[in-house]
């Protein structure tokens, strides 16, 4: 008994996350940037450049896994688009993403590699989350 206890709370199946962990994730979340049915990602308070293409990823990740229509992955142009950020410095933060393994490419679209990386993001963030 306690083997499955202990097991259900180290692996985590994203497709099983609960709604009251993804209802965090959201609350914080919508400190910084709101989600468009289509997919539009709207940065509403002004964060670090360092931070601000994970939060884009970190909103369509979540924004998928609560809306199915929302798709999890974001084109290159998107992130740029989203992010507001000038091009020399989108180029360097988005290396830096990738390079640091918060996302992974596929194709021509990116997105957060699992939930537990968006956690931690957020928790780091200081948008109300509690680990």
């Amino acid at each position: 008994m306690e083997f499955e206890k202990a097991k259900k709370d180290f692996i985590i199946n994203s497709k099983e996350y609960t709604k009251e962990n993804l209802t965090k994730l959201m609350q914080a979340i919508s400190n910084f940037a709101k989600v468009g049915e289509d997919g539009e990602v709207v940065i509403i308070k002004k964060i670090s450049t360092r931070k601000v293409l994970k939060l884009i990823l970190a909103a369509r990740f979540v924004a998928h896994e609560v809306e199915d229509s929302i798709s999890s992955d974001v084109s290159k142009n998107e992130l740029e688009t989203y992010s507001g950020l000038k091009k020399p410095i989108f180029i360097a933060r988005y290396n830096e993403i990738l390079r640091e393994g918060f996302a992974k490419k596929d194709g021509e679209s990116f997105k957060a590699k699992n939930i537990l990386l968006v956690e931690k993001f957020l928790s780091e963030l200081g948008g109300g989350l509690k680990k």
